[in-house]
């Protein structure tokens, strides 16, 4: 009988743990960290608590903060279920979502959202999420959780197929005709004789000389005398022949 019983406990361990399905969901949480709202709240919910510097509300129900929710102290990190309080629902239902963007639509390629003229910048973190999506990981169901502060990065995926997760390069940017250009450069040389020659110019100079001559007149009667004695007007005077 004994062994019946340890063999039906490890069959039905063995089909426990094959049933058993790990995963994550988004739950909304509420800090509260002012000393004088800490009280209030320890005195409307009956918490028997001392020295709490923070509370943090867990909306477990998923349908906002109030009944059948969590609340966590800080620093001892007990936690007790929340009953019906009306002062203190009050000023729960005061409080907003810090979150202001959200999108729950239909499976798109990423193009889409990129085309999208609200939330350019919203939607341009989701289009580049889900093409790298599309490069990596070949399959639909795939669960992400994204971080960042001042000083770390925290990354988490689950509820994906290994088998599917496979790397590739990212592919090259796509060309554009009206922004991408061919460059053509054209060379063009001549040929540039300087020859060692001297070039000059002839200039001609005139100069004419005019001086007078003051002459008595009887060396002008003498000097025109000996000119007609020489050249007689109308007279050529004759050749002499040579003799042979």
């Amino acid at each position: 009988m004994y062994f019946l019983i340890a063999s039906f406990a490890g069959v039905f361990h063995v089909q426990a743990q094959s049933e058993v399905i790990i995963d994550q969901v988004m739950v909304s949480t509420a800090t509260v960290t002012d000393p004088g709202l800490i009280r209030f709240f320890l005195e409307a919910y009956l918490i028997p608590e001392e020295n709490v510097t923070e509370l943090r509300f867990i909306d477990a129900t998923g349908n906002g903060f109030g009944e059948d929710d969590l609340i966590k102290c800080f620093p001892s990190e007990k936690t007790y279920f929340l009953y019906p309080s009306d002062t203190a629902q009050q000023v729960m239902n005061q409080w907003k979502f810090t979150s202001n963007y959200q999108s729950v639509t239909q499976l798109s390629p990423p193009e889409v959202f990129e085309n999208i003229e609200k939330d350019k910048a919203s939607n341009g973190i989701l289009a580049g999420l889900l093409r790298s999506l599309n490069l990596n990981y070949h399959d639909i169901p795939i669960k992400i959780y994204f971080e960042r502060d001042t000083s770390a990065i925290v990354f988490e995926m689950w509820g994906y197929t290994r088998d599917s997760l496979q790397w590739r390069p990212p592919p090259p940017p796509p060309k554009i005709s009206e922004t991408t250009y061919d460059v053509l450069h054209v060379w063009r040389s001549d040929t540039l004789i300087i020859a060692d020659t001297a070039y000059y110019d002839q200039f001609f100079v005139f100069k004419s000389v005019a001086d007078t001559v003051v002459i008595s007149e009887e060396e002008f009667r003498e000097v025109t005398r000996r000119q007609q004695v020489k050249f007689q007007p109308g007279l050529v005077p004759a050749r002499k022949r040579k003799t042979p």
